[in-house]
Formats: C-alpha cells, structure tokens, sequence
C-alpha cells in the first residue's frame, strides 16, 4: 500500500492543528486544514490531486476520469478514482496531508 505526501499546494495551508467541520457527520474526528481543502476543491482540481496520489504512489494511470466520494477510511476522507485507461484506486487523505492508495478490483464502481 503505497504512501505518499500530497502536492505543496496542499501544504501551503500553514496551520498544523485539526479544526471542527461541525457539518461533516461522515467523519467522527475533526479534520485537519489539509483534509479540508480536499472536501472542499471542485470535481477537477480533486481528480487533479487523486492523479498526483496515484503517480507519486508508483501507480500508473493517464488521468484520472471520474471519482467519487466513499465512505471515511479510519477517519480519512476517502475517494475512489477511475482512470480514463481503466484501472481504479481507493485514495484516503491522512490528516498529515499523506495519502493512501490502493489498487480498487477493476469492476469497482467509481
């Protein structure tokens, strides 16, 4: 399971301690800045950062295509991502911006 740290822009955030998001019921801790800025990018500037996770995770993939949204993995913002050449990957975000990328089965619905 591949790790990796998400791009700078991320990071750029400054502040290091988590903060309440209050409306978010899918997450039972508070996110971190980090986390955040994910949740709250629009659908391509996402797709663009979970294409970073997949290729910084030694994966490979053309672009990502499509994503969505899963269930919190162990507290991090999750996604699944479609790559416009076929293969899928879980993303989870870790509140210190690191991700977690994992091969999805090729029937995964994304």
């Amino acid at each position: 399971m591949p790790l990796l740290t998400l791009p700078l822009m991320l990071a750029a955030c400054g502040g290091s301690g988590g903060r309440d998001t209050g409306g978010n019921t899918a997450a039972p801790a508070a996110l971190t800045e980090v986390q955040q800025q994910v949740i709250n990018m629009n659908e391509g500037q996402r797709n663009g950062v979970l294409l970073r996770a997949i290729l910084d995770g030694g994966e490979e993939c053309q672009g990502v295509s499509r994503s969505k949204r899963l269930p919190d993995n162990e507290g991090r913002p999750t996604w699944g991502a479609r790559c416009g050449d076929g293969p899928a990957f879980q993303i989870a975000i870790g509140p210190d911006g690191v991700a977690r990328v994992t091969r999805m089965p090729d029937a995964a619905d994304v």
